[in-house]
């Protein structure tokens, strides 16, 4: 015989844990959104968690239910912002594509990127975290600048790998495309100075820069 009172609670844990999931995803979502959004506007120490439990519609006590404290929450609010700008289209190659036109692509991808609005505001925030020399510099650079860097050494070891560019440093090669797409200009933009290009100064930057790379690195 089967316990009927068993039964029924065991049906009701499972039916609470199914439907109980997809609430604590949508809760922790609302909570990461929130907190990218009060560190972007406010900066690290200008956002509090009771600030962020407001603009998320929930408690104090349910953000620190998701999150051990602010500097978990910042991290995963900031990973998962460049997660989603970088990855956003990944770089592929393949040896029958034209590799200047998926060269040009990607060039475009980051400086698309790079410019975004939301991506200035993040490098500002990563220079007042490095300027108090806060240990969270370090996992935000490894988030955003170092992921962007790895994007580029796979796409560039793909592109050695078809003979599409001479084999050489892979870390050479990627400094090489990014500082020719960035340079002092984009520094000028941080500070504000300069605005952020336009449509059409981003394809001459992208040329240029694509044009002076294959000059050292194409394929002989």
């Amino acid at each position: 015989m089967y316990d009927v009172n068993a039964l029924f609670i065991f049906l009701e844990f499972n039916v609470q844990a199914t439907v109980g999931r997809p609430k604590d995803l949508e809760k922790r979502k609302h909570i990461v959104e929130a907190a990218k959004k009060l560190f972007l506007k406010l900066g690290y120490h200008g956002s509090s968690m009771n600030q962020i439990a407001k603009e998320a519609g929930v408690t104090k006590l349910t953000i620190y239910n998701h999150f051990q404290d602010k500097e978990t929450l910042f991290c995963c609010a900031i990973e998962e912002t460049c997660e989603e700008s970088i990855n956003a289209s990944p770089l592929q190659l393949d040896e029958s594509c034209d590799f200047l036109t998926s060269f040009h692509h990607a060039c475009e991808l980051a400086l698309n990127v790079i410019s975004l609005p939301e991506a200035i505001k993040l490098e500002h925030l990563l220079l007042e975290l490095a300027a108090e020399k806060n240990p969270l510099a370090l996992q935000f650079y490894n988030a955003s600048h170092q992921r962007m860097c790895n994007v580029w050494h796979d796409f560039l070891k793909e592109a050695i790998t078809l003979n599409f560019i001479q084999n050489d440093d892979i870390e050479n090669q990627t400094n090489l495309i990014l500082s020719l797409l960035l340079g002092v200009r984009h520094h000028e933009v941080l500070l504000g100075i300069r605005p952020i290009p336009t449509t059409e100064e981003k394809q001459h930057i992208i040329k240029e820069s694509i044009d002076l790379f294959m000059l050292k690195y194409k394929a002989t």
